[in-house]
């Protein structure tokens, strides 16, 4: 691997490791009831009242355009690499006429765990999208579109500390790892045997 690919990949696998907490975040800021209130309330047709959303439009709308084109990218990737792809780019979206539109009707939680599904199987096919020249500027799209998100959400990732594979009591492999969620360290996993503990 050259310098100029590793570097490449490196900064493609970290803007992709934002992504579930990204989309954990938005949402949460859709769903948020005082965020909610804190928008320009909008006049109900026939009505002389104005009521207020139920959900914060631009966060909502935001976190379906990444979504969306994060599906859209993996389907293209998919059909590039061929073998099996996350069950996420097939089923679990909000599909307009021809393409996926954003997230299906789910909580911020399901919506971090869709997109680390896709990000997950994404980072371990970075080395084929790195030397996939039809995928043009596909990746750098989504690179530039996750660092415009972030700019306008910030604060979406938990503070991480570092961390080295711990070995695991079941399998005897160094490779335990933490678990985040939106609030901090939730568990942790053994990428080898699959053996999981919870942090409470």
């Amino acid at each position: 691997m050259s310098t100029t690919e590793h570097t490449w990949s490196g900064s493609f696998k970290w803007h992709l490791e934002q992504v579930p907490f990204q989309l954990l975040h938005m949402r949460a800021l859709a769903e948020s009831t005082l965020a909610a209130q804190d928008t320009t309330a909008v006049r109900v047709s026939g009505g002389s009242e104005k009521a207020r959303l139920p959900y914060r439009v631009a966060p909502a709308d935001d976190a379906d355009l990444l979504y969306a084109t994060l599906v859209i990218f993996g389907r293209e990737v998919a059909e590039k690499i061929g073998g099996s792809s996350p069950k996420p780019l097939r089923t679990r979206m909000w599909t307009g006429r021809d393409e996926p539109q954003g997230l299906p009707v789910c909580t911020p939680q399901d919506a971090m765990g869709l997109a680390a599904e896709i990000c997950r199987w994404l980072i371990a096919c970075t080395h084929q999208i790195a030397h996939d020249e039809t995928l043009h500027d596909a990746p750098e799209s989504l690179i530039e579109l996750i660092r415009d998100i972030r700019r306008r959400y910030p604060q979406a990732a938990p503070k991480f500390q570092a961390y080295r594979p711990r070995p695991c009591p079941t399998c005897g492999e160094r490779t335990i790892r933490p678990l985040w969620g939106v609030s901090g360290l939730t568990g942790a996993v053994c990428d080898g045997c699959g053996q999981f503990w919870s942090a409470g």
